[in-house]
């Protein structure tokens, strides 16, 4: 998008023009320069008769033109409006706001506002629910049709929490904090254009302890396929790692060195995951921890210590995870050894070394033998 690319409005695309929803409800999250961008788009409608360039915009408003694209992302996020390329040339497609009720009924919508002006400012602005016996007419019954086609207003996108709680309930799941973890939900439906039921299930896949860990969604996300030259022994210890839980997995190393698993190590495979290190990665430092260090019980000290190395460097798979200690080890076979240790001095006088030479001058050995003779002198009046 530059500032000479040109743009149209779509033809018959009027929408109301009362912006005290735009105003109330979305001009806290999209920002004072988006609502202006929008207002701009509304007074100068014009049924796609003319096209314009950008700069008209940017003059207009007196917006640069990264403002200018940030504007658009916005209204585009909220469904205020849709921006279409073809080539050099644009076309801007307007969207109403929503109603106070849908704005509300959009759960993300909800908490993006909370997010920004607070839970007691926007529980004041809710409709109350209306009180009594609601009188339905059904359109069949007032305008005689065969079918009952009820006409309403197409709802916006939205993640559907009312069925993932359901799921969540039927599993014993529980949200770490609802409210942001449902921004984060939403984000992963809408980048992989997924429905609630498939974020639902890996979100089960991926819970510590019955908690929806959305640090630990991004990372399964993240994994990427590795193509390594792993040895026989490498993929063995692969495969074992992506096939058991951090838990069975410590289990059976313990159980090779007639051992239990202690309440510290189930703490510290808490910690480790709440890391948002995923299992496979978890099952790999359990395993360089206890060839690292010959105990029946889990050096707590080390694996924490190569657990956030391996979250600093976004370790997200079981091959990144053997990669990782490959590298490790080479670099400590190729350090230098360390230098020898500085040879403290001795309380032993050099003069008894049996390899002293007596570099003295003849004034200072003089010097030294009166120094001698007056202290033998002390040494033995004090013994009459």
């Amino acid at each position: 998008m530059k500032p000479n690319d040109l743009f149209s409005f779509v033809k018959n695309n009027l929408v109301s023009h009362d912006t005290n929803n735009l105003i109330r409800l979305y001009l806290p999250i999209i920002g004072r320069e988006a609502v202006d961008l929008y207002l701009y788009c509304l007074a100068f409608w014009d049924n796609g008769q003319q096209a314009y360039p950008f700069g008209h915009i940017l003059n207009h408003l007196n917006l640069g033109m990264e403002t200018l694209q940030t504007g658009f992302e916005r209204l585009s996020a909220l469904h205020l409006l849709e921006l279409y390329q073809e080539d050099s040339a644009y076309q801007i497609k307007l969207f109403a706001p929503l109603s106070t009720d849908e704005f509300f009924q959009h759960h993300v919508y909800k908490r993006l506002l909370e997010k920004k002006i607070g839970e007691v400012a926007v529980e004041s602005m809710l409709m109350s629910q209306p009180r009594g016996r609601l009188l339905a007419s059904k359109l069949s019954a007032v305008f005689e049709v065969e079918d009952d086609v009820s006409i309403v207003r197409q709802k916006q996108e939205d993640f559907d929490l009312a069925h993932f709680k359901q799921r969540m309930a039927q599993d014993n799941l529980r949200f770490a904090d609802e409210k942001e973890d449902l921004l984060e939900l939403f984000s992963i439906a809408e980048q992989k254009n997924w429905t609630w039921y498939e974020v639902y299930v890996l979100a089960r896949e991926t819970a510590v302890s019955q908690v929806i860990s959305v640090n630990r969604m991004k990372q399964k996300l993240a994994q990427k396929t590795l193509a390594g030259d792993f040895t026989q022994q490498e993929q063995s210890i692969i495969r074992a790692a992506k096939s058991k839980t951090p838990m069975l997995f410590l289990a059976e190393i313990k159980k090779t060195r007639q051992a239990t698993i202690t309440q510290s190590e189930r703490r510290i495979l808490q910690e480790l995951a709440n890391l948002g290190l995923l299992d496979e990665v978890i099952n790999i430092i359990l395993l360089l921890t206890f060839n690292k260090v010959d105990s029946a019980n889990l050096n707590e000290k080390y694996a924490l210590k190569v657990a956030n190395d391996f979250a600093y460097q976004k370790v997200t798979s079981s091959e990144e995870a053997v990669m990782k200690i490959r590298e490790r080890n080479q670099q400590s076979q190729s350090r230098p050894a360390k230098a020898s240790q500085p040879v403290t001095k001795s309380n032993v006088p050099d003069w008894s070394q049996p390899d002293y030479k007596n570099e003295t001058s003849a004034e200072k050995q003089a010097e030294l033998e009166e120094q001698k003779r007056r202290l033998l002198a002390k040494i033995e009046q004090g013994g009459d």
